[in-house]
């Protein structure tokens, strides 16, 4: 007997075993470290494919971690829990959660082809103000095609639905509480018997597209400028990725010397949180369980005008506001503003040494 999922997974080891090419390619400005992050990244996203698309059925939704402090993936964040699960937009779902204690939170869904691919689009965004919650945090939302318009934190689901993140932020992570989030369908189905042969496969490529489509952004496509930040911008619901339309975002990259350092400023308009971080050329957080890799508005010491100064470099300083590199010579880093008033100013940068 053929078997399709026989055809399926050696097209998915073919597009596995020719990776490095992403990350290899001598056009791209990355650093060998960078090449090494590049075959460990394999690995992280193997994982991330099996447990969005093997694992995972929008009959059935789980909602699945994206990254914890040994597994990152698609630009996770020191201060944010992230949590995965496909969709489809003729279904109803029902969101059951407490929350907490944090900054943020947030269900973004997004439209596109059910089979993997990059998003096409956010089709709904909701955070915590468009919740009406219990008086202890407790909250259900409905996503249904069809939302009553009198009816208690129900919204549409666009019939092209296919995924959904949900993303909470803190000042705090590890000493706060995440919310306790569930989701089910409200269409009743059959329970599942055996995969099918034909059902493997299609789950197997659904996996493969993931897996290709991401390798495509990570490491990121854009050059940005060394040791300096590009103006920020925001992201739009209609620029495709898997983004969050509340975001604004400031990247840029440093190469340091053993001596160097970068010392930052800059002012926040108000917001709901705002925070700088490293990623490696991945788009991975460093290593936060042995470094200061982020800082946040709950946590930075303020200048006496309001503004901030952070500094990052290989080695502690003796002064407010330090981040460190992690020991990598060189990465992106980056700020991101969720819920801003307005659009920050791009922070300036000096280097320094020691």
């Amino acid at each position: 007997m053929a078997y399709e999922s026989k055809k399926a997974l050696e097209e998915f080891l073919e597009t596995i075993k020719n990776t490095d090419q992403t990350f290899l390619d001598p056009d791209k400005t990355i650093d060998e470290q960078g090449h090494v992050d590049g075959y460990q990244h394999i690995f992280h996203l193997l994982k991330s494919s099996a447990q969005f698309y093997l694992f995972n059925d929008p009959l059935r939704p789980r909602l699945m971690l994206l990254a914890d402090e040994d597994h990152k993936l698609i630009g996770d964040n020191v201060d944010a829990v992230y949590y995965f699960t496909q969709l489809r937009g003729d279904q109803e779902y029902l969101i059951k959660g407490r929350r907490y204690d944090s900054c943020y939170l947030s269900f973004t869904v997004y439209g596109g082809e059910l089979n993997g691919e990059m998003p096409d689009r956010v089709c709904l965004s909701i955070n915590h103000r468009d919740i009406e919650f219990d008086d202890d945090g407790r909250f259900e939302i409905k996503l249904t095609p069809k939302p009553d318009p009198q009816g208690k934190n129900e919204f549409k689901l666009d019939n092209d639905a296919a995924s959904m993140f949900t993303r909470e932020y803190f000042f705090d992570r590890f000493n706060s509480r995440e919310s306790d989030l569930h989701i089910e369908n409200l269409v009743p189905h059959d329970p599942p018997g055996p995969m099918s042969d034909e059902e493997l496969a299609q789950r197997i490529r659904r996996m493969r597209t993931f897996y290709e489509h991401t390798t495509w952004i990570a490491p990121l496509p854009i050059e940005f400028p060394l040791n300096d930040f590009m103006p920020p911008f925001s992201f739009e619901a209609d620029q495709g990725g898997w983004g969050t339309v509340d975001n604004i975002y400031c990247f840029g990259r440093f190469r340091l010397e053993e001596d160097e350092y970068l010392k930052i400023h800059f002012t926040s308009p108000d917001c709901v949180y705002w925070g700088m971080q490293t990623w490696n050329y991945l788009m991975q957080s460093m290593d936060y369980k042995n470094y200061p890799v982020c800082l946040n508005k709950g946590a930075a010491k303020p200048n006496a005008d309001g503004s901030y100064t952070i500094y990052l470099g290989h080695k502690p300083m003796d002064v407010e506001n330090w981040v460190s590199t992690a020991g990598y010579k060189e990465a992106v880093m980056f700020f991101r503003w969720l819920l801003a008033d307005e659009m920050p100013n791009q922070p300036a940068v000096e280097l320094g040494r020691h």
